[in-house]
């Protein structure tokens, strides 16, 4: 484990006094001592020999911020949604040791982010665990530590972030900072989660938590492919559904709580959700914090244990008091992390904190306070209702029609898949309109999948003169038009969930109003492909990270060699 020097504890002392009070520090790169630490915290990660593109883009950031300033908030959208860094949970491993872990995640993207994430001991002030992990073209990095020998829990996490933004050239502004975390716990176990959970035996994705936006409420559990399914009302044009999260559980602390219960005063949360697929993430506002925070209550049995009951909806009478995270930037089918961190003062004065937050991993230590759940997948729609699918006899079908078992055509050889369930939601706002030269059009969600003759491409990155796949073979696209749509937009899976990051995932397709078009699927196998292809990330990045990218890329197919 790497040791400080007189030099680097002097930093981290420096580097304290300036984090604020919720543990965000964003760097300004004008103070010498900031632009060291930061660099510092790359060599003592042991990596910056083979990324050192990492060194020149805190260089860069340094002579952004001489020239034009401290860039403070980065890239936001409305409702709370926006760009995040995080540590999530700070805890103890399975076999006893100190592990930490932490998150970030960008709205729309970034074509290159950075992490460095150390442990330092509040009494030696030694590091006792530390990690490094980076990745390209992507909208959502996981940082761990690397396993550590120390027992320590009494500890501060330091987590380091810098980004570039999607599509960034070397003269925009990239994203730099730090973020604090302190390891506080009180209690026997970790939380009982009832909600959300697995509820269905036929899963969409067998990997998350499957949640159907503007879906039937018979559509849930059982044997359907959702876990959880909201009926909602039409929302406001332009927008997109509302994100929900049913919350059910309790956890019992290691002594009674505090009475009464009071919110921002004996009694803290803090509830986010972050999304894997298209980056961001949101907090909840301060109203809809009190909503939460009114269905959290002290056990009338235990006094050391904390209920809460946010539930599921179940019929239009029985809507539920799920978390509302409000309209969702995202095209469907999104994979979101959902982290929950609550805090209470006990009755001897002690402040005691636990976890709930998704994660790809099993967890690893029923005993540490922070309780494992798989992600979120949101899903709705994509085609307008009235597009017409191609069936595999050849006749075509309104696609709000088709149901799971029906039979479509796949190709122009006339093979056929069977489709394995359909998706359709209510919408309101902008999709995009193609037209080709020959007179076919279709509406589409703006992540909806289409093939030219050499590559699939979102349908926002169509453009005019495109040759797109179709029935009966190549056609020109002569527009593409963003419109306002009102109705139904649908989907189907033509292929059974692929695992995207499994090298020969399946993208599934269908012809829908001769357009060759891209299954529920393919959206996210289409971003791990692109991600897997080392030339497409480079040509998604600044120059002078193609080093870095070749070692990332040497370090991974090592890591799968390893497998």
């Amino acid at each position: 484990m790497t040791e400080l020097t007189k030099e680097h504890k002097e930093l981290f002392s420096y580097i304290d006094q300036l984090v604020p009070d919720d543990g965000h520090l964003v760097y300004d790169f004008r103070d010498a001592k900031q632009y060291e630490f930061a660099r510092m915290m790359i060599a003592m990660t042991g990596k910056k020999e083979k990324y050192p593109g990492i060194l020149k883009s805190l260089e860069l950031t340094k002579a952004f911020h001489e020239k034009n300033g401290l860039k403070k908030t980065p890239l936001e959208t409305t409702e709370g949604w926006q760009n995040m860094f995080t540590i999530p949970g700070l805890n103890l491993t399975k076999n006893g040791t100190i592990a930490s872990n932490g998150l970030a995640t960008v709205v729309g993207g970034y074509s290159s982010m950075n992490l460095t994430l150390m442990v330092q001991s509040r009494q030696s002030k030694n590091i006792v665990a530390h990690g490094f992990s980076n990745n390209f073209a992507q909208t959502l990095l996981t940082i761990n530590t690397d396993p550590s020998t120390s027992t320590e829990i009494d500890v501060d996490a330091y987590m380091q972030y810098h980004g570039m933004p999607n599509g960034a050239a070397m003269t925009e502004s990239p994203y730099s900072g730090l973020v604090k975390k302190k390891a506080n716990n009180a209690v026997t176990a970790d939380p009982v989660v009832n909600a959300p959970k697995r509820t269905t035996t036929k899963p969409k994705n067998p990997n998350a938590i499957n949640i159907g936006l503007g879906r039937a409420w018979t559509d849930q559990g059982g044997s359907s492919p959702f876990d959880y399914a909201w009926n909602e009302p039409i929302p406001p044009a332009g927008q997109s559904p509302k994100g929900k999260i049913p919350l059910e559980g309790y956890v019992i602390f290691s002594s009674a709580i505090s009475t009464p219960l009071a919110f921002n005063q004996n009694f803290l949360l803090n509830i986010y959700v972050a999304d894997q697929t298209g980056g961001g993430g949101a907090q909840l506002s301060p109203s809809n914090y009190i909503t939460v925070a009114a269905a959290f209550s002290i056990d009338s049995v235990n006094p050391a244990k904390l209920n809460w009951s946010l539930p599921p909806g179940q019929s239009t009478s029985d809507p539920g008091n799920p978390i509302v995270f409000g309209n969702v930037p995202w095209g469907s089918d999104t994979l979101a992390y959902f982290y929950c961190e609550i805090d209470v003062v006990l009755s001897n004065g002690s402040l005691a904190t636990t976890y709930i937050q998704s994660s790809p991993s099993v967890d690893p230590d029923p005993l540490d306070g922070t309780k494992y759940i798989m992600p979120i997948d949101f899903i709705w729609h994509c085609l307008a209702e009235d597009s017409l699918v191609t069936m595999a006899d050849g006749s075509r079908r309104i696609i709000k029609d088709i149901v799971a078992g029906d039979k479509v055509q796949i190709n122009n050889q006339g093979d056929m898949a069977i489709v394995e369930w359909t998706n359709l939601g209510i919408h309101k706002g902008p999709v995009v309109l193609i037209e080709t030269d020959t007179g076919e059009k279709i509406t589409a969600s703006h992540n909806h999948i289409f093939f030219t003759e050499s590559a699939a491409k979102l349908a926002t990155e169509i453009i005019s003169g495109d040759k797109l796949k179709m029935l009966q073979g190549i056609a020109t696209v002569k527009a593409v038009k963003q419109v306002i749509y009102e109705g139904l937009l649908c989907n189907l899976a033509t292929v059974k969930y692929q695992d995207p990051d499994h090298d020969k995932a399946e993208m599934g397709m269908f012809f829908a109003n001769e357009f060759l078009v891209g299954d529920m699927n393919a959206q996210r196998v289409l971003r791990q492909k692109r991600c897997n292809d080392i030339n497409w990330v480079k040509s998604q990045v600044p120059e002078y990270m193609h080093v870095d990218i070749d070692s990332f890329f040497s370090e991974k197919k090592n890591i799968r060699r390893d497998l």
